[in-house]
């Protein structure tokens, strides 16, 4: 491409997103707009989802390694934040082109708090992870440019099969939300009661009513603000729990009076990290560069359900190299800011496949939300006291039909002999050794326990991820099976027989 198409194609993928009249009927499509009234609250809608889930990693990792409640933790909350609006608003006008929101991937977590540990934690930790993050996101920036050659190995079947690896995935973390939370749960049964003593029976009541709420908004509400029922269910069910005392933790809220322009005030703007003490580590950078590859997986699943249930189609060549390109270089840019890595979130998929809503200008205003929040700590942190409960209501909906629309493509693939075989085999292995366990003194999955008696406990963390099981199996076998299921030589060999007894 010259340099003349190449800023030609550049122009066009921004101009696109604003250009023509403003119609509410563009909601369902890709290009064009939608008035304010309608791309505001569809918009934030689609970041609502994402919200409580892209801070939640940096909890994970940051308080396994030393850091939560410092400043480190506190500004990478504030620097995903704002990659994430920044990210996605990149992706929409120059990547993808597609209405995906970008936040901080869950599937690096295990592999993080390794590196971080060997590290000896603190900030020397937080710094040899930044600096991997940086290097492993150029790395798969770089490997992305020639998806057009090494995409070619995966055959149709892989993608679906990811997808539905996806949908599986985030089965568990939706129905422990629906449940209460991993904090609400995780003290029920270690003290029998949950935090500032609600019964535990109140959780399970707004979650109910939360995903009740959306699914009558849905059945009796005509025109596009049907579509809306996502961000109506946490809205009832935020207000219902702000209604049974305790529930809501308002405390996050409190303004430092002394301090407004920082992360405990009014204004805050993302910091960039001491860029002297990053460390490069060669052991560490390959094992995140590994965690890279597992989320071009991922995303190339998201991308390939996004299309599928929002446009009825396949991802173009493009459209799947922009993503990954963008996905890889996101993540090093945000590590500039402290933030973990940050790739195409599966969440928003499922929002799509529910509200049929792909307008890449009504996610625009909804990457814009995110900045703004990222900027203004009392809005961030008011969006943070919305319990899990009620996220949960309507994720349930959201994550099973990821699963669902995996189960379609590979419907629309056909169930030859070969490809139930690929399933039956990835199904089993691959999500399966993803969730076997056996009852053991501190209830860790088996595999990472063998693994890390034998002194690769990172290779464990990574096997326990369905995700790349099943891309593994199912690459292989699509490979390695033949598509007639029949083994050539012995059939001429039978046939050849048959002839001569004749």
């Amino acid at each position: 491409m010259s340099i003349n198409n190449f800023f030609r194609d550049l122009g066009s993928g921004i101009t696109s997103v604003f250009k023509g009249q403003t119609k509410e009927d563009n909601l369902f499509e890709l290009n064009g707009r939608t008035p304010l009234l309608k791309a505001i609250p569809f918009g934030i809608q689609h970041v609502l989802a994402m919200f409580a889930a892209n801070v939640t990693p940096i909890i994970i990792v940051f308080s396994a390694i030393g850091l939560y409640g410092t400043s480190f933790a506190t500004y990478a909350m504030s620097g995903a934040l704002f990659m994430a609006g920044i990210g996605t608003i990149i992706q929409l006008l120059i990547g993808a082109r597609l209405p995906i929101v970008i936040g901080t991937s869950f599937t690096f977590v295990p592999i993080l708090i390794n590196i971080g540990l060997k590290a000896g934690g603190g900030s020397d930790a937080y710094y040899t992870i930044m600096g991997a993050i940086i290097v492993g996101g150029l790395i798969a920036a770089f490997l992305s440019i020639f998806y057009r050659f090494w995409g070619k190995i995966i055959k149709p079947i892989v993608p679906a099969i990811v997808v539905l690896a996806i949908g599986f995935s985030l089965l568990s973390s939706g129905a422990s939300q629906f449940m209460g939370g991993a904090n609400v749960i995780k003290a029920l049964i270690e003290t029998g009661t949950t935090p500032n003593n609600v019964p535990y029976y109140a959780y399970i009541l707004v979650a109910f009513a939360t995903l009740i709420s959306a699914i009558l908004w849905q059945l009796f509400v005509k025109g596009v603000w049907k579509n809306i029922y996502i961000f109506i269910g946490i809205a009832v069910g935020y207000i219902i729990s702000i209604c049974i005392p305790n529930m809501v933790d308002f405390s996050i809220l409190k303004i430092d009076t002394a301090n407004l322009l920082g992360p405990k005030g009014i204004f805050s703007f993302p910091k960039f990290l001491d860029f002297t003490q990053l460390k490069f580590d060669g052991t560490s950078i390959a094992l995140t560069t590994i965690c890279f590859i597992i989320a071009i997986v991922e995303a190339i699943g998201d991308i390939s359900a996004l299309t599928s249930a929002g446009l009825s189609r396949e991802p173009t060549k493009r459209e799947y190299i922009g993503t990954l390109i963008f996905d890889g270089l996101n993540s090093s840019f945000g590590a500039l800011f402290g933030a973990l890595p940050l790739t195409t979130f599966a969440q928003n998929v499922g929002i799509v496949a529910q509200t049929k809503v792909v307008n890449r200008f009504t996610i625009f205003t909804g990457a814009l939300f995110l900045v703004i929040v990222s900027l203004f700590p009392p809005i961030a942190n008011f969006i943070y006291t919305i319990p899990d409960a009620v996220i949960g209501g309507t994720m349930v909906i959201l994550f099973g039909s990821i699963a669902i629309i995996g189960m379609k493509e590979i419907s629309q693939i056909g169930f030859s002999d070969k490809n139930i075989l690929i399933l039956s085999i990835t199904t089993c292995l691959g999500f399966g050794l993803s969730i076997a366990s056996i009852s053991t003194n501190n209830g860790v999955h088996f595999i990472t326990e063998i693994f890390d008696k034998i002194g690769v406990g990172w290779l464990g963390e990574l096997l326990s991820n369905c995700v790349l099981n099943m891309f593994i199996i199912s690459i292989i076998l699509s490979w390695v099976l033949p598509d007639s299921m029949h083994i050539s030589f012995l059939h001429k060999k039978k046939n050849k027989e048959n002839n001569n007894n004749q």
